[in-house]
């Protein structure tokens, strides 16, 4: 269960935009920041890749009609 709470809040986290995370007051250094901005790419990326899965997957499924050409 802890497992699932964590994953949750992660992607609460990240489905979010982008955002820098700011606290008191200060940014973080450029390594996290960097590193952040990756994760973030990362989660974004999988995102996509899962939405073209499915829409491939129904393109797939999609029957198959001929256009008659002159």
């Amino acid at each position: 269960m802890a497992d699932n709470a964590i994953q949750d809040r992660y992607t609460a986290f990240f489905a979010t935009d982008f955002m820098p995370l700011i606290r008191h007051a200060q940014t973080q250094g450029a390594e996290e920041r960097i590193a952040y901005a990756a994760e973030f790419a990362a989660f974004q990326l999988g995102r996509i890749d899962r939405k073209l899965g499915r829409l491939i997957e129904l393109m797939e499924r999609a029957p198959v009609t001929q256009s008659s050409g002159s």
